[in-house]
């Protein structure tokens, strides 16, 4: 009896181990125009290329910086390849009014742009895409928080997103966010991803937004690049790939920088900050598809 449990147990290990090898992430055009916005040999621009057999090359090597009210792709790309900066018409707490900053996209931007750049329509605004009743009527909510319309577990979302849905959730602000599928479908294992083992099959999210790594990362572009962009002030966000549901206590790494509070894991050999984006705590939200 004990001799068959232990093979009935290592044939379920075998068969997990080939069913995630076989969970791969497909090539998509909302994929290839996302992707070229992320930083040169991020982990997962790297897996999608190798998975898929496309060649995206991000459009800038340090990847695309957050602006607060970024909006504008043509300005986005007017001194390509050089970055665009512009200066900043109002204070918020992350900006001050007068001062220069290198241009790059916010939430929204980022989302309409990739939707734009694939011919597909624009999307509605932020509070719009969450409350307005009429988008459950036509099926474009596929859950949210209000009653009757829960989720499933995390790690059941895979089943029922493809890549493309688009999560809008709202903290002391709104974000929106755009699904590219999980862990697993890049190719992550529990052996290499131990801290996140349980998580393989969690959703990830691309978007554009405040970050834990891109202030340090432009204050030394800045400093290397006077002649250009001397006159700019640093940015503390861009475009990232962030993890859903995984709770917060269970990264190993929390930081503080401006007015948020970040958790995250070190993947890639600790050169990627994977962060994790607090739906749990979302006063309201909504998973999208257009």
């Amino acid at each position: 009896m004990k001799k068959l449990l232990t093979l009935t147990l290592t044939v379920l290990i075998l068969l997990s181990a080939c069913f995630a090898a076989q969970a791969q992430v497909e090539r998509s055009p909302l994929l290839d125009v996302a992707f070229s916005l992320i930083e040169k040999d991020n982990i997962f621009l790297r897996r999608y290329n190798e998975i898929t057999g496309a060649n995206v090359e991000p459009l800038f090597e340090l990847g695309m910086p957050y602006m607060f009210g970024g909006k504008d792709g043509d300005k986005l790309l007017s001194k390509y390849p050089n970055y665009a900066t512009r200066d900043c018409w109002e204070t918020t707490k992350f900006y001050r009014k007068g001062n220069v900053y290198i241009y790059g996209f916010d939430c929204s931007g980022y989302t309409q742009w990739i939707y734009a750049q694939c011919g597909l329509p624009a999307h509605d605004t932020l509070p719009n895409m969450i409350l307005k009743y009429d988008y459950e009527r036509k099926g474009n909510h596929l859950y949210n928080h209000r009653k009757g319309h829960e989720m499933p577990p995390y790690n059941e979302l895979k089943d029922h997103l493809i890549v493309g849905d688009l999560l809008v959730g709202k903290h002391s602000a709104r974000h929106i966010m755009m699904y590219i599928g999980t862990l697993a479908d890049y190719g992550f294992t529990a052996e290499e991803v131990p801290e996140l083992a349980a998580y393989l099959d969690y959703p990830l999210v691309i978007h554009s937004g405040p970050s834990p790594f891109y202030g340090e990362r432009f204050e030394k572009f800045i400093a290397e690049n006077s002649d250009k962009y001397g006159k700019c002030s640093t940015t503390n966000g861009g475009v990232e790939v962030s993890i859903i549901g995984v709770p917060l206590e269970e990264a190993p790494y929390q930081e503080h920088v401006q007015v948020n509070d970040f958790s995250y894991f070190l993947i890639d050999d600790g050169n990627y900050e994977l962060t994790i984006w607090d739906l749990p705590g979302c006063t309201s939200f909504c998973w999208f598809r257009m």
